[in-house]
């Protein structure tokens, strides 16, 4: 869509778009935002709307609405378009959807180039990071956003994604829709070898309950590693989400080599001493099991 008029009022109804915004170069068109939004640092000092009230949106006094089709209320959205608001809906299922999400709101805010040039970034920074990744043995793989119960994504997502790119198989099944809830003995599948899941407190906490269950058997042992990725890039299907795949690939060339690469194109980490290096932590550098790996820059990490 292209503004048929100057868009100088933009409210933001997720995180992953508000940072596409700013992204844009639009940062200074929003005057809204939702609570969850809290980068960049200038989303934070933006006023706080609630997305699924349609009032407090129109009192902004919108000239374009943005909003995802996974976490956006349909029922508001469709209540602004039929009031004459025009809303962007992003649909990020994929790094081609991000891309092409990238170009289409750059029209919308009337920043076409700038849409353009962060769209051929991120597409580019996506096929080095799968080229990297293309020497590593494929893995069966689940992405876990949720342990308790056991939620995983399926084909179809942008975790799928994520996953097929670093070089890992998707062993959940897409009959059952995006994000289906699992048996927890899925976790004992033989043919499962890698879990991907996202740093933050309320998921480690599933976690370490499913440790102590029968269905943590496989991942107490080792016998089945866990990755842990950055959990705002890899949650929010906006411009960090490449920062997520590079997490995740840094992390599988530590696994399958014992070292990992600084950056696209540079050298190895040192071997493994047991110290925690950047990016990921050595074994002996906490007390988590020893099949747990941390892809969590130290400066993305949440503090309790």
């Amino acid at each position: 869509m292209a503004p048929a008029a100057p868009v100088r009022r933009v409210v933001a109804l997720a995180p992953d778009v508000t940072e596409l915004a700013f992204a844009l170069g639009a940062g200074n068109q929003l005057v809204a935002v939702p609570a969850a939004a809290d980068y960049p640092a200038a989303a934070r000092a933006l006023r706080r709307v609630d997305p699924g009230d349609v009032e407090a949106i129109l009192a902004e006094r919108p000239d374009l609405v943005l909003a995802t089709t996974a976490g956006s209320d349909p029922r508001a959205v469709e209540r602004l378009r039929s009031l004459g608001i025009p809303v962007f809906t992003a649909d990020v299922t994929s790094f081609v959807r991000l891309a092409e999400a990238c170009r289409l709101a750059g029209r919308a805010v009337g920043r076409s180039d700038q849409g353009e040039r962060v769209a051929d970034a991120i597409s580019a920074r996506c096929e080095r990071l799968a080229r990297r990744a293309a020497p590593l043995p494929h893995r069966a793989a689940l992405f876990v956003v949720w342990w308790d119960p056991l939620i995983a994504a399926a084909p179809g997502t942008f975790h799928d994604d994520l996953l097929r790119r670093a070089a890992l198989d998707n062993l959940a099944s897409a009959a059952s829709g995006r994000y289906p809830r699992l048996d927890p003995e899925t976790l004992l599948d033989r043919r499962l070898e890698v879990v991907v899941a996202p740093d933050e407190r309320d998921v480690r906490a599933g976690y370490e309950s499913v440790l102590r269950s029968p269905a943590g058997a496989r991942l107490a042992s080792g016998a089945t590693r866990v990755l842990w990725l950055p959990a705002d890039a890899a949650n929010r299907p906006g411009p960090r989400l490449p920062d997520a795949l590079e997490a995740l690939v840094a992390a599988r060339e530590k696994e399958e080599t014992g070292s990992g690469v600084n950056g696209e194109g540079s050298g190895p980490h040192p071997p493994d001493d047991g110290k925690a290096g950047p990016g990921v932590r050595g074994p002996g550098s906490d007390p988590r099991p020893p099949n747990d790996v941390d892809a969590t820059p130290q400066s993305a990490r949440r503090t309790e």
